[in-house]
């Protein structure tokens, strides 16, 4: 639901763009052109108490909100059962054992049709309807900024009615099917699947849709919405006893191939990028833009890719039958300059034939009681709306169900005795090729036998003393009362954190009917900020 801001903003709007980099470099090794890219961007688009907003657009153009629903008529159709047969194998899961039970996973599902559509239904489908007054709007299963969903999914399977051919289709979300857009000879393009009962999904992001309602900030909710779908489809995998693995060998160019970025869409990107904000009509603006690629594969294999092989063949792409032109998303547009350009420079040239893929051993999360959790199975669990209205300011949580989400969130699950966080093989955090690069800063309000104040999650022990080194020397990193011994959870300082995290939030207000609640921020049991290295060289960007 799009949500209008309730009360006037305390902050100014920002007229110009930081290009300072507030940044530390521990090495004198200049970044990368592509991470000075991001590091620019990401310093201008912060919101600051100094500085103020990001630009944006200030008010939403309702008359030219974008369609959230991708199609490529006349793109022959395969529709999926919905909802998915109950009668697969493994039957529903309950969700504690996909996370606490010995690994790996149920036995692996065949890849059939009715096996896909279990896996979109449970990851990147439609979960509900709702409306009031005259405005009706849908909800999905994987979560998104303001809900516009800019991500689209494309998925390459061998065909279950062509055998020797591999379709290429996209998935329409509202009417839970694929659009076949493209067929590919199995023989020529086989080393994109490297065996059998294996699929390739892909996401993209149309930029237009974050861009709409949060202006040059798009391109950050964009990534953070790729990340949603990639742990949706990671959980949703495990459930058919399927793994997922991000291929990240593969360059843009192979990504833009696989989607199809070029066939089908309203306008060409233009040769020359404008370098300012500019209104009018642009369709060019709604073309996908590649973001990743996952191998989905079943559980305990471990396919041997070759990135090269794969690249020469997704080469042929070029030379298929496209079907399908795809719909005008709006009438009118804004074009915010620096997200196309920051997603220009960005860009992954390859691909990188000497990447490995490495599929980490299964690892389960640690459980502090099994009677936390509701008998519920995985697909109630994912497909169940969790709404941030019912953050009301007033209820608390025990302290053992906040240890419990907490070992949720580590990356290496049930660590040997002497390993420590950092490697990522629990779910859903397995579907990434890299080590943990990412912390938890949270403000504690309102959790049972826990002091409030401001404590700190290391999900990547490695960075244990750079995280020290970069922080005031006067936190406490001690440990809270009763945490589990493999949880490197620490306190830093105790107080009452509530205003400051309000404050830093940049006070933001939503309305909800007649009443306010200061953006849910300082209303919430907890606040988790993220603290993210880059660079290799451990350069820290707080986000706000």
């Amino acid at each position: 639901m799009l949500l209008r801001h309730g009360l006037p903003s305390p902050l100014p709007r920002r007229r110009a763009p930081l290009r300072r980099l507030a940044m530390s470099s521990t090495s004198a090794t200049p970044p990368s052109t592509s991470a000075s890219a991001a590091a620019e961007y990401h310093c201008r688009t912060k919101h600051s108490l100094t500085a103020g907003y990001a630009r944006g657009p200030g008010r939403l153009d309702w008359a030219n909100q974008p369609n959230p629903f991708l199609r490529f008529a006349p793109a022959p159709q395969l529709p999926l059962p919905n909802p998915p047969p109950h009668a697969l194998s493994a039957g529903p899961i309950p969700y504690p054992a996909l996370f606490h039970s010995p690994p790996p996973p149920p036995p692996p599902e065949p890849l059939t049709v009715d096996s896909l559509s279990a896996l979109l239904f449970h990851s990147l489908a439609l979960s509900a309807w709702k409306s009031t007054g005259l405005s009706t709007w849908s909800l999905r299963v994987n979560p998104s900024s303001g809900n516009l969903h800019p991500t689209e999914a494309h998925i390459l399977f061998p065909h279950p009615r062509e055998p020797g051919r591999l379709a290429v289709a996209h998935y329409a979300p509202r009417d839970h099917l694929l659009e076949v857009r493209a067929m590919a000879p199995a023989g020529e393009c086989g080393a994109i699947l490297p065996a059998p009962a294996t699929a390739v999904l892909a996401l993209s992001s149309v930029f237009w849709r974050e861009a709409w309602k949060y202006g040059e900030r798009a391109f950050r909710y964009c990534n953070h919405d790729v990340g949603h779908a990639l742990a949706a489809v990671a959980v949703a995998a495990a459930a058919l006893g399927w793994d997922a693995k991000v291929l990240d060998g593969l360059s843009y160019e192979d990504l833009g191939r696989l989607v199809g970025v070029d066939k089908g869409s309203l306008a060409a990107t233009p040769e020359e990028l404008p370098n300012r904000v500019v209104k009018g009509k642009a369709p060019w603006v709604e073309r996908q833009h590649p973001d990743c690629t996952v191998l989905l594969f079943p559980a305990g294999s471990e396919p041997e890719v070759d990135y090269g092989r794969m690249s020469d063949a997704l080469r042929r792409f070029d030379g298929l039958d496209w079907v399908g032109k795809a719909n005008a998303l709006s009438k009118d547009h804004v074009v915010w300059d620096v997200i196309y350009r920051t997603a220009e420079e960005v860009k992954k040239h390859g691909p990188a034939p000497e990447e490995r893929f490495v599929v980490m051993p299964w690892r389960k999360s640690p459980a502090m009681s099994e009677g936390l959790y509701k008998q519920l199975t995985v697909q109630e669990v994912v497909r169940r709306r969790r709404s941030a209205v019912d953050m009301d300011g007033v209820h608390v949580m025990g302290r053992d169900m906040f240890y419990q989400m907490l070992l949720h969130c580590l990356p290496s699950g049930e660590a040997d005795s002497g390993e420590r966080q950092g490697k990522q093989c629990a779910l859903p955090f397995r579907v990434l090729p890299w080590d943990a690069e990412v912390h938890a800063a949270l403000f504690v309000h309102r959790i049972t036998g826990l002091p409030k104040g401001l404590y700190f999650l290391v999900r990547n022990e490695e960075h244990f003393g750079a995280l020290q080194r970069a922080m005031r020397q006067d936190f406490e990193w001690v440990r809270p009362e009763g945490c589990p011994d493999g949880l490197p959870l620490y306190r830093l300082m105790k107080g009452d954190c509530q205003r400051l995290a309000m404050q830093i939030s940049c006070f933001q207000v939503y309305e909800y009917g007649k009443w306010h609640c200061f953006w849910l921020i300082s209303y919430k049991l907890y606040l988790i900020g993220c603290l993210t290295c880059f660079l290799m060289n451990l350069s820290m960007f707080i986000y706000a």
